[in-house]
């Protein structure tokens, strides 16, 4: 069945994304990529409880909005990837290896016209995503502040003079289109936003430790 298919792809690349943690920084957003790319889009109103889906829709703020410590811009969710040169200024080969990367959300909304899906995006540990890094801060020879600050602040304190860094963060702001794909369940809905399969009800989309959320904006998966 096309749903068991569906399942089977993010599992599988869930998979061969802890599998390759050790690979190039990009590995892991080429790997949710190509797992959203491979699945088509159902319509909120059609998606059939317990099936895992993916959809497609504008993101709406549900609650309060958390702060990108990049660039300090409002959020339901971000991505930080902090990378450093090594070796540092040498002549011979380089490459640039992962130092930090920090992933955090909050619950929203995403509508498409057919109705409106609860992403579960706040449960730490149950999301990979692929944002497309908007926002960048990098510097040779010895971070500006805001870099250091950040670096500092997140416990990755060591001598800075001598290392080049470089930071990369994608947000996740209303209005944005978004694809999440993972296991949709129809739940009681008392708040009545509307648009749902059956009166009464909203179509919830959340992740496990087994089978995480899927999370783009990047063209690709949308």
């Amino acid at each position: 069945m096309l749903e068991v298919w569906i399942a089977a792809a993010f599992f599988a690349a869930s998979v061969a994304i802890v599998a390759n943690r050790l690979a190039g920084w990009r590995q892991r957003e080429r790997e949710i990529l190509n797992a959203l790319q491979d699945v088509q889009a159902t319509r909120i109103a059609a998606v059939r409880d317990g099936n895992v889906v993916k959809v497609v829709g504008e993101l709406l703020y549900w609650g309060r909005p958390i702060v990108a410590p990049l660039s300090g811009r409002t959020c339901a969710f971000y991505s930080l990837v902090i990378l450093k040169c090594e070796p540092p200024f040498s002549s011979g080969p380089q490459e640039w290896v992962e130092l930090l990367r920090e992933e955090r959300g909050v619950d929203f909304l995403v509508g498409d016209g057919s109705g409106v899906a609860l992403v579960r995006a706040g449960v730490e540990g149950t999301v990979l995503s692929s944002l497309v890094p908007d926002k960048k801060g990098s510097k040779t020879s010895f971070p500006n502040d805001g870099l250091r600050r950040l670096v500092v602040d997140r416990g990755l304190e060591r001598p800075l003079s001598d290392v080049t860094l470089r930071a990369y963060e994608g947000v996740l702001e209303a209005g944005d289109r978004v694809a999440v794909g993972g296991l949709g369940r129809w739940h009681a809905d008392p708040e009545g936003v509307g648009g749902y399969r059956e009166a009464g009800l909203r179509l919830v989309l959340q992740g496990s430790n087994s089978l995480p959320l899927f999370i783009s904006d990047d063209p690709k998966a949308l």
